[in-house]
């Protein structure tokens, strides 16, 4: 009896020992990766600090933005490497600015509604009714919109501010209509949020047709193979006719020739074997450095 007690407690110490000793290492780990996160957080804001700090000090010709654009430069920092791109800010439409032209003008709607009916959509007339009745400030439900209480989530009214926004749009566009081609990535290489400019050296077809519903298949064509940089109308390789036209307003847009915000971003992993990404837009003339974002660093 007494070896079978002094057996069970013996158990029960080295029970005890190991609970003790298995929640040390689950603390120690959790201390290793508290220690790695914030050793990433630090060279996270050198990272940040170094770069804008470089990029300050530059003076980028128009040139240099255009034909670097998009290129990833390889970047050895000692404890961190990463990549950094270089590209224009000013090569999205601005939603916005587009939606409260189409309400200002029917010639307008009409115009984006014939170029919405050609990107392959399922239907068309569902995604602008939500895209309208997100943007509107009316406090009441239009027929099919989204405002419409389909479950999760009710849209706010007055703008589409970001990504997220976007999303919440085209997941309850996908679930009405079945057409999972439309993608939040596919539609933000066309718009964006804010601002009513493009430059249109960065410009794409769909973006050019959208603006440009005269002009002809060819010219959209010659404009978007941006061959090189077009510094004023008359480096365009288009008709006279057209020129004229090609920086006038067109659906709440300005559309130039130079860019005057450049947007950073960079992807980057720590001797912690944490990664992570900055971006942000900077002015070529007043180096301002604006919409800063940070991605959670993620420490495996």
């Amino acid at each position: 009896m007494r070896r079978g007690i002094v057996l069970f407690i013996t158990l029960a110490i080295l029970l005890m020992l190991s609970s003790v000793i298995f929640l040390f290492l689950q603390q120690s780990d959790r201390l290793k990766k508290s220690v790695r996160e914030n050793i990433a957080i630090i060279q996270t804001n050198l990272i940040l600090n170094d770069i804008s700090s470089f990029l300050k000090s530059q003076s980028f010709t128009q040139d240099e933005v255009f034909f670097g654009a998009g290129i990833p430069v390889s970047l050895d920092m000692g404890p961190v490497s990463g990549f950094l791109s270089i590209d224009s800010a000013q090569k999205r439409i601005n939603i916005n600015a587009l939606l409260d032209a189409i309400q200002k003008d029917q010639q307008t709607l009409d115009s984006v509604m014939n170029w919405m009916e050609r990107q392959n959509l399922k239907n068309p007339q569902l995604l602008l009714a939500l895209l309208l009745d997100t943007f509107d400030n009316d406090l009441y439900e239009r027929e099919r919109g989204s405002e419409i209480r389909i479950g999760k989530p009710w849209f706010q009214n007055g703008s589409i501010p970001n990504r997220r926004s976007l999303e919440t749009i085209l997941a309850t566009y996908r679930t009405l209509s079945g057409d999972e081609n439309l993608t939040v990535e596919r539609w933000e290489e066309l718009f964006g949020y804010e601002g009513a400019i493009i430059d249109i050296n960065y410009a794409n077809s769909a973006q050019l047709r959208l603006l440009y519903p005269d002009f002809t298949p060819s010219t959209i064509a010659a404009i978007a193979a941006h061959d090189t940089r077009y510094e004023n109308p008359d480096d365009l390789p288009i008709d006279e006719e057209f020129k004229t036209a090609i920086l006038q307003p067109h659906l709440g847009i300005t559309p130039v020739l130079s860019t005057e915000t450049i947007a950073v971003a960079i992807d980057f992993n720590t001797t912690q074997e944490c990664s992570g990404t900055i971006s942000f837009r900077m002015g070529l003339k007043k180096k301002t450095i604006t919409h800063l974002a940070l991605s959670p660093i993620h420490c495996p």
